[in-house]
């Protein structure tokens, strides 16, 4: 194959999205028969178009097996070009619609849990009532798993916080970080607990105490790495959950004590009785910011929703 080809003018005739389509498909499936199935066509017509396709580029882009197949170097190459593509022309297409129809769209919208029930509420009411007809898609997940959900952009935007295993993202430059606020660890327990009424002021008047900490972060470094500054053997863990609404729940029987944002504490005060115990934890990177991936462009209802967002919160850095 000649290495100066001039590509632009035989891609269109060549390589349409729908030949691209077919390789999403039998890519996830793993098997052109399967792959078939999903697409409503033959097996043979699946067949074809990766055969013909192959035979244009030069390259194989599947390895075929019994087991069925997989992505060559050059089809993950294709892949992961194809979906950059696609995922322009959605952008671009919702772009009409916003510019048509001022105010509708889709935003995703990837967060972990313990923002999920602290920062995004109050984001998502206030940028919905000024745009009503805007579409929210929201998926909780472990911050670790960001970086990915990003580069394959099944996502427009992550929630997250800082330092807590996350750093894929915090120390790459293929992201683009906006800060909104410094969050604050506070030891709590429910308002019927003992440790309340006995007023406990270090973490040894804890040490005894059963805590829901969670399986990462703060859970497994900062509330450990603070007993041990004390010399302690704690924390005693009884539970390890991802979920919010488990930890507070669990609180008002009174029988337990968990670590949560201060961010978690302002929008559940009023719900649930807790109350914050008066120790002090040691200082950490756990400030709220909004990521997104660099050199993506970002729909006109994504770039709004980052704004608003911002504005609600402030900065306390720049982007970076």
């Amino acid at each position: 194959m000649s290495a100066d080809r001039d590509w632009d003018r035989p891609i269109g005739q060549k390589l349409k999205l729908r030949d691209l389509q077919v390789i999403f498909i039998v890519a996830e499936q793993g098997s052109m028969a399967k792959a078939a199935t999903v697409l409503g066509i033959t097996q043979s017509a699946v067949s074809q178009m990766i055969a013909d396709l192959e035979l244009y580029l030069g390259v194989r882009i599947f390895d075929r097996s019994r087991r069925g197949v997989d992505l060559t170097v050059y089809g993950r190459a294709l892949m992961r070009s194809g979906r950059a593509a696609f995922d322009e022309l959605r952008l671009g297409l919702q772009e009409i619609d916003f510019l048509r129809n001022e105010g509708t769209g889709l935003i995703r919208i990837g967060c972990p849990e313990t923002l999920a029930a602290s920062v995004l509420p109050l984001a998502l009411e206030r940028f919905s009532s000024c745009w009503p007809d805007v579409v929210f898609e929201v998926q909780t997940f472990p911050g670790a798993a960001a970086a990915d959900k990003l580069r394959d952009r099944s996502i427009d935007l992550v929630l997250f916080r800082e330092g807590v295993g996350v750093n894929n993202v915090e120390q790459s430059d293929e992201f683009r970080m906006t800060r909104l606020f410094e969050d604050e660890l506070k030891i709590v327990v429910g308002a019927n607990s003992v440790w309340a009424h006995s007023k406990a002021t270090s973490l040894a008047d804890l040490a005894e105490a059963p805590w829901i900490i969670l399986p990462y972060g703060w859970g497994e470094e900062m509330i450990p790495n603070a007993f041990r500054a004390l010399g302690l053997a704690g924390p005693r863990t009884a539970i390890k959950t991802f979920s919010i609404h488990l930890r507070l729940h669990l609180l008002m029987t009174g029988r337990f004590v968990t670590a949560l944002p201060q961010s978690v504490i302002d929008l559940h005060r009023g719900k649930f009785a807790i109350v914050e115990l008066p120790i002090d934890l040691p200082r950490s990177p756990y400030g709220v910011a909004i990521v997104t991936l660099r050199g993506r462009t970002l729909s006109r209802v994504v770039e709004h929703f980052i704004e608003s967002t911002t504005t609600i919160y402030g900065k306390v850095e720049g982007e970076t």
